[in-house]
């Protein structure tokens, strides 16, 4: 659902597409030219440009609240910019030149279709576009979650160590965590597995304080991780 809660930005967009929509209709309706069908065909559908185009910019950054979303949120807004810009343009020209000639009423209807047509096709292209980065995203989040959950949990446990033997293994253990491929993939789950119970284990293990349980379990560790980094070349491969 579209976000209503307005910040000070939006209300400034809204307000200048108001101010454009307000004004255009003013001149078109009290500058008395000769008006004739492609005249008002093409102010219907710059009047539907302007509005359309105030949707779409709702639609680039308000529908959705992640940070990725907005950034790519701006070639959506980009095309209903341009399409009202154009649109706005091919109107007061069709104006202009239907004062002094007689502009073929399916000129304006043409033209206006196509605008209209290739904003649409824009719009959807765009976004479909912003979708696929967001899956690509939380793909890679989702990749990088065990990784990302060892580092904070090693890190965790040579804070809590007050073993200094014990804390010199577990110093080098979290160097080789900090530096390990960082992403998941099927061949390494297992080993992960089997790592996360480690990891729990080493955790009791520390706050004992024995220098050679730690140094045992640091050394499977090491084993279990440089396993895993091998997968992960060979995977890759």
């Amino acid at each position: 659902m579209m976000n209503v809660k307005l910040d000070k930005r939006a209300k400034s967009v809204i307000a200048v597409y108001v101010i454009i929509l307000l004004v255009y209709a003013l001149a078109f309706l009290i500058v008395p030219f000769n008006k004739i069908a492609a005249s008002w065909i093409s102010f219907i559908f710059t009047i539907i440009a302007i509005a359309s185009s105030l949707f779409i910019c709702g639609f680039a950054f308000m529908s959705k609240e992640t940070l990725v979303s907005k950034i790519y949120g701006f070639p959506i807004f980009r095309v209903g910019a341009i399409y009202a810009i154009v649109q706005l343009a091919v109107g007061i020209v069709i104006c202009i030149v239907g004062s002094f000639l007689a502009v073929p009423y399916w000129v304006a209807l043409l033209i206006s279709a196509i605008l209209l047509g290739a904003a649409a096709i824009g719009v959807i292209i765009t976004d479909n576009t912003r979708d696929l980065i967001e899956k690509i995203d939380d793909s890679v989040k989702v990749e990088t979650e065990n990784v990302t959950f060892f580092q904070i949990n090693i890190a965790g446990i040579v804070d809590e160590c007050e073993n200094g033997e014990g804390k010199v293994e577990l110093a080098k253990l979290n160097e080789l965590f900090q530096f390990s491929d960082p992403v998941t993939n099927d061949s390494t789950k297992e080993i992960e597995e089997s790592i996360k119970t480690m990891l729990t284990d080493l955790k009791a293990i520390v706050v004992d304080g024995d220098a050679d349980d730690i140094k045992a379990l640091v050394k499977k560790l090491t084993n279990a991780l440089n396993e895993r980094n091998r997968i992960c070349q060979a995977t890759k491969a």
